[in-house]
Parts: structure tokens; C-alpha cells; sequence
């Protein structure tokens, strides 16, 4: 009896030994893991150190470029002591443009900024034909002259109207006088007749008494006229 009771069959020597080849895996498993939750976290401790180091690295090169700037800049010859210098180079400031419009050429008007060649070369022809300007509002009779170029430039201008070329309209000839923007021919031929008939124009009432000169171009026309 007592043979029997310890005989093992093979059937049951073989799950004997898959079941301690179980406990052997779970065995292991456990330790894997418990191992390698220590290692993560020693890996996550030392990752957490070398960015501190990192950190306390760049912090470091950053105060020590910085004190080297902030040496260099006191001890540099610019740097300006006020106990051992007693005068400071003043700032250099740029004067704003100014540009007088009856006097300016080409060149200098092109300084203004939306003022190239072409507009140039038609103010001073314009101002020529004119006599000079004698409101700034005047440079929108420039063909293709915009009041929003005016705008844009007028704060840069200056009038001497001083300098005006006035026009003796007892002694101008007919074809001179044709050649100011403000008289047509007509007013010309009308004023070179009267003054044929022995008129002498005294002032701009003279000058009203003629049909064809209309009170608006007599308005514009008078800052250009002489009446010597």
C-alpha cells in the first residue's frame, strides 16, 4: 500500500513540471518589474539632475557674457565718465526737409518723397509760366498733381513769394502775356487794345471795366500784375 501511495504516474510528472516552469516565470516577471520600476526611476532622477546641471551650466555662461558686456561697456573708450570728462559729444539730430518752392531746381525737389523727374521738371516749368507760386495749393494746377501727394509733401514746403515775376501789364506783349495760365487770348487781346487806344490800367478796377475779364481770373491773376 504504502508502495502505491508514493508512485507518481507520467501524466502527472509532466504538470508537476510545466507548473514549476510557471512559478519560475511568474518568479521572474516579478522581478523584472521590480527592478526596472527602480531603474526607470533612478533613469528619471538622473535625467531630472543633468537638465538641473544643464540649467545651472547656461545660467552660469549667461551671467558671465553678460558681466563681460556690461565690463567691455564701462571700460570701452565711448563710455563716459562725468567725474574725469566734463564734455558729452552731443547726438547728432537730422534736421527735418524744408524746401522753398519758388527757388527750389529739379534736384532739390526731388528730395521730397514722391517727387520724381517728370513732376519736378513740371513744376518748374509751371512755376516759370506762372511767375512763382504763391500758395502751395497752386501745385495741383500741375497736370497730374494730386491733392493727396500735396498732402503728403506740403509740411516740407516754404513760400517767398517775394520772388515773385510780376507782369507790367501796361508794357507786356500780347505774345507774352498769352503765355501766363491765368489769361486766355481773348482777355489778352482785349487789354493789348485798350491799351493801343491810349488806356492806361491803374489798378484792378481798370482791368474790370473789361468785358471779357471775368472777377474769379482777375482774383487769381492780381498778385502777378504790375501796374507801373
Amino acid at each position: 500500500m504504502s508502495r502505491k501511495k508514493h508512485n507518481i504516474t507520467h501524466g502527472q510528472s509532466i504538470g508537476i513540471a510545466w507548473l514549476s516552469i510557471g512559478i519560475l516565470i511568474i518568479i521572474g516577471i516579478a522581478i523584472f518589474h521590480s527592478h526596472g520600476s527602480g531603474s526607470k526611476a533612478e533613469n528619471d532622477t538622473s535625467a531630472v539632475a543633468k537638465m538641473e546641471k544643464l540649467d545651472n551650466k547656461e545660467d552660469s555662461v549667461y551671467r558671465s557674457r553678460y558681466s563681460k558686456k556690461v565690463y567691455q561697456r564701462r571700460t570701452s573708450p565711448s563710455f563716459f565718465d562725468s567725474n574725469r570728462y566734463t564734455q558729452v559729444p552731443q547726438r547728432r539730430l537730422r534736421q527735418p526737409l524744408s524746401i522753398e518752392l519758388n527757388s527750389a531746381d529739379t534736384t532739390t525737389l526731388m528730395l521730397l518723397h514722391g517727387i520724381g523727374p517728370t513732376f519736378a521738371r513740371r513744376i518748374v516749368r509751371y512755376r516759370d509760366r506762372l511767375g512763382g507760386f504763391v500758395s502751395k495749393e497752386q501745385l495741383l494746377e500741375v497736370y497730374g498733381f494730386t491733392p493727396e501727394l500735396l498732402s503728403h509733401i506740403e509740411s516740407h514746403l516754404q513760400l517767398d513769394t517775394d520772388s515773385l515775376h510780376r507782369i507790367s501789364i501796361n508794357r507786356i506783349a500780347l505774345k507774352q502775356l498769352i503765355k501766363h495760365p491765368y489769361i486766355e487770348y481773348f482777355q489778352a487781346r482785349d487789354i493789348v487794345n485798350l491799351r493801343n487806344r491810349g488806356v492806361h490800367f491803374h489798378s484792378a478796377d481798370d482791368l474790370r471795366a473789361i468785358p471779357s475779364m471775368a472777377d474769379s481770373t482777375l482774383e487769381r491773376l492780381l498778385p502777378y500784375l504790375s501796374f507801373e
